[in-house]
């Protein structure tokens, strides 16, 4: 069946995911197969896109605050003899990188950037080391050189956790940010200490590097969690769906049982008085089939139940109910059906069973198996009952069989009888 084909799916996914877990556990950060490696990352940029989104105005707010700390800070902190070279600088780092984080939430906010959120995320990166080491190395007061130290560490930083950028791909980025930066400071004659410099731009983007590592296992980690719970839940809903689906139809002719059946009658009937509409009912059932059990024996008797069961089926419109009552009596509910529309159905039904022509030596009726067949219809009226109209079908299937079986038999509400 489809639900088991699915079911062994799901189990085989699930036991591939724990041992994926229990490979993490072991060696963290190892990758995963190429489908779910991709999977993972398109998660984990999504997730960093919508950071930057839903945290766009706090970090505006933030900001702000820096500005009000550093500006008043670096006034008092430049040396006075180049005050206005060094102070525009300090305004332009904080413009630039104002600029940078907006670029990266534009590309993370439109709908037609966001493909292009990791490239741009990585050029930023680029571009906000090496404008904000020329920028902030190119003062003349000390201080400020020093504060550049933190700047440059804090970009690094915050590229690798705000983007979602591959640790491996922003380590190649930050790299060659970090030669270009000192390149550029040599070329312009720049009076730093390389050493110094080297260390402060590669040791950065390295401990960027790892604290990405570490938050990477750890979503790998959680990823995976997650990943084990959604399957988890499938199977349940398969198996939540597989036992309703047990509860309420029959297992030999994979049609409703009678549980079901209570449950539409009471829905329609509800429907049809509220409506004012007809809704008609028929309950059917396999003439001399205890005969037919004691003479072709019980496998051969089931073999009938789910032949007509699937006639009755095929017989009967989309809109129509069709239930296994009890042994070999089956009913039929046909809402928004009157009289002659319900003769109609129940007529493609006698001829669909007789023209399967089952062989019945022991029939009394016929040398085929045959069907009985009462119903009646209910037109709203308030006065009626539900278990009354019940009862009703059930006289004329009584009345059919009464008559010699083999035909069928309408009975009124208003026990008004028409053969």
């Amino acid at each position: 069946m489809e639900y088991k084909y699915k079911l062994a799916k799901l189990q085989y996914d699930k036991e591939k995911i724990e041992g994926l877990i229990s490979r993490q556990k072991r060696r963290a950060g190892q990758v995963f197969p190429k489908q779910l490696e991709l999977e993972f990352w398109e998660q984990y940029l999504e997730r960093a896109r919508d950071n930057i989104n839903q945290y766009f105005w706090s970090g505006v707010l933030t900001y702000f605050i820096f500005i009000l700390l550093i500006v008043p800070g670096d006034y008092w902190i430049i040396d006075k003899t180049h005050f206005r070279y060094d102070f525009i600088h300090s305004l332009l780092g904080l413009v630039n990188g104002a600029l940078c984080l907006l670029a990266l939430f534009f590309f993370a906010h439109y709908k037609k950037l966001k493909p292009f959120f990791p490239w741009a995320s990585m050029a930023i990166v680029l571009w906000a080391v090496i404008s904000m080491t020329w920028l902030t190395m190119t003062v003349h007061t000390e201080a400020l050189k020093h504060q550049a130290m933190m700047i440059i560490c804090t970009i690094y930083i915050m590229g690798y956790v705000l983007t979602g950028v591959k640790p491996f791909h922003m380590l190649l980025t930050g790299l060659m940010a970090a030669i270009i930066a000192l390149i550029i400071l040599m070329v312009s004659f720049v009076k730093i200490d390389v050493m110094v410099m080297s260390r402060v731009l590669v040791g950065s983007c390295v401990m960027g590097f790892l604290i990405s590592k570490m938050l990477c296992t750890r979503e790998r980690m959680i990823f995976l969690i997650m990943h084990q719970a959604k399957i988890s839940e499938r199977i349940n809903i398969i198996h939540t769906n597989e036992l309703l689906h047990l509860s309420q139809h029959d297992e030999l002719t994979k049609i409703s049982n009678r549980r079901n059946f209570d449950e539409m009658l009471n829905v329609l009937y509800d429907q049809a008085k509220r409506n004012k509409t007809a809704l008609s009912l028929l309950f059917i059932d396999v003439d001399h089939f205890k005969n037919y059990n004691d003479y072709y024996g019980h496998q051969k008797g089931d073999d009938v139940i789910s032949s007509i069961a699937r006639a009755i089926k095929d017989a009967i419109r989309h809109m129509d109910f069709v239930a296994r009552y009890g042994g070999e009596e089956f009913v039929v509910l046909l809402p928004e059906t009157d009289a002659h529309g319900a003769y109609a159905v129940a007529s493609n039904i006698y001829k669909g069973i007789d023209r399967l022509a089952i062989p019945h030596a022991k029939s009394l009726v016929s040398k085929h198996v045959t069907i009985s067949l009462g119903f009646t219809v209910y037109r709203g009226e308030a006065d009626l009952t539900e278990h009354e109209f019940l009862s009703v079908a059930d006289q004329a299937l009584y009345r059919a069989k009464q008559l010699g079986r083999n035909q069928i038999y309408f009975q009124s509400m208003q026990t008004e009888q028409v053969a």
